[in-house]
């Protein structure tokens, strides 16, 4: 049975206390954004990157993000 209880306060109730959203295989989506499934691993950036990769992990970064609606 799916949990249908809101997360919206989670800070208000014990039970949600350490609560893991989402799982393996399955999907997320915040701020009324159709859920999508985890994105891939982003490659790490290493200190001697080059403008180019550090624009590309950027990039990849902001398009994870905006595509579970944590930023536009």
């Amino acid at each position: 049975m799916p949990n249908t209880k809101a997360v919206g306060v989670a800070f208000e109730d014990a039970q949600l206390d350490g609560a893991i959203m989402g799982k393996a295989g399955g999907t997320a989506g915040f701020y009324g954004t159709t859920p999508v499934t985890q994105a891939a691993a982003i490659t790490a950036v290493t200190n001697t990157a080059s403008g180019t990769e550090l624009a590309t992990a950027i990039n990849a970064l902001r398009v994870a993000l905006k595509n579970i609606g944590i930023t536009a």
